[in-house]
């Protein structure tokens, strides 16, 4: 049976990646219980690594805050600093604010792993030519990166 706890070390990691992204200060104003379960949590064959969720009305009276945000361990045991880092801060992108209501903020960008090394993020927008297979997207960028 899954075990969820709150976590300290979470609160802190999430108070140091809102810190260093200013475009999420609006989270400060949220109340947000941070977990750890020790659960393998898996969906459509994929591993899950966090999970944010919002409170719904009728359990704030059980769970007094607006959201939580679930850190699956036993999925990320093997994750560096940098790596816990980038998923906090991918979960608390999930938080949404719009004139005072707050929501669920869904991905930006749903599409397989391949096309996206292949062609680059937004291969889709009109402005952008076609990337030849030859020289992949991803690829561009980092060299570009590394000679920076």
């Amino acid at each position: 049976m899954e075990q969820r706890k709150e976590s300290a070390e979470l609160k802190s990691l999430a108070r140091t990646v809102i810190e260093s992204n200013p475009d999420l200060s609006y989270i400060e104003d949220v109340t947000v219980i941070f977990l750890e379960s020790d659960k393998e949590k898996k969906s459509k064959g994929k591993t899950i690594f966090g999970e944010c969720e919002k409170v719904p009305d009728k359990y704030k009276w059980a769970i007094p805050a607006d959201f939580t945000i679930t850190i699956y361990t036993e999925n990320a045991a093997g994750f560096t600093e940098d790596q816990m880092k980038i998923l906090m801060e991918h979960e608390l992108r999930h938080i949404g604010e719009n004139d005072g209501k707050l929501f669920v903020n869904p991905h930006d960008i749903e599409d397989f792993e391949t096309i996206l090394k292949r062609y680059g993020m937004n291969w889709q927008k009109p402005e952008n030519k076609p990337i030849s297979k030859e020289e992949p997207a991803a690829d561009k960028v980092i060299q570009k990166r590394i000679k920076q």
